[in-house]
C-alpha cells in the first residue's frame, strides 16, 4: 500500500524506517545501505528520539509494518516498501517487478502480513 503524505523529501534517497532493535530486520536493511549508500537513508523506529508523526504515521503503524518515504514524498508500507527498494537497486530490480505481478503480490502481501504479526515479534532483540 502506498499512500501520499504530507512531508516532502528534497533528495533522491529513499528513507527506510526499520526495527534496529530487531537483529533480522538491522542486518537486512544494513546490508541494503552497504549495497547502495547513495540511495538510501536509514531510520531507526527504536531509537527514543524517533517521531512517527511528522510523517504522518503513528508508532504503533511503523512497528508492524516497514515503511519507507519515497523520494517524491509518497510512503510505501509493507510489501510495497520492499519492492521500493528493490526498484531501486540494479540487481533486484527483477525482484521488484516480479513481487508486483497480481498473483505474486496478493501471497506476498499475506505472507508479509503473517511473517509482521505473528513471526517478527517473536525474533531476537539487539542489545542496545
Amino acid at each position: 500500500m502506498i499512500k501520499q503524505t504530507m512531508t516532502t523529501q528534497s533528495t533522491t534517497k529513499s528513507k527506510i524506517f526499520f526495527d534496529g532493535a530487531c537483529i533480522i530486520c538491522d542486518m537486512e536493511i544494513s546490508y541494503y545501505k552497504r549495497k547502495n549508500p547513495e540511495i538510501f537513508d536509514l531510520v531507526d523506529i527504536s531509537s527514543p528520539t524517533f517521531d512517527a508523526k511528522p510523517y504522518g504515521l503513528t508508532p504503533e503503524e511503523v512497528q508492524l509494518h516497514m515503511h519507507v518515504l519515497t523520494p517524491d514524498g509518497r510512503i510505501a508500507k509493507g510489501v510495497d516498501a520492499f519492492a521500493h527498494i528493490w526498484s531501486r537497486m540494479p540487481m533486484y530490480k527483477p525482484v521488484a517487478f516480479l513481487i508486483k505481478l497480481p498473483g505474486i503480490y496478493m501471497v506476498a502481501r499475506i505472507c508479509y502480513r503473517i511473517f509482521a504479526s505473528y513471526i517478527r515479534p517473536l525474533l531476537p532483540k539487539k542489545n542496545k
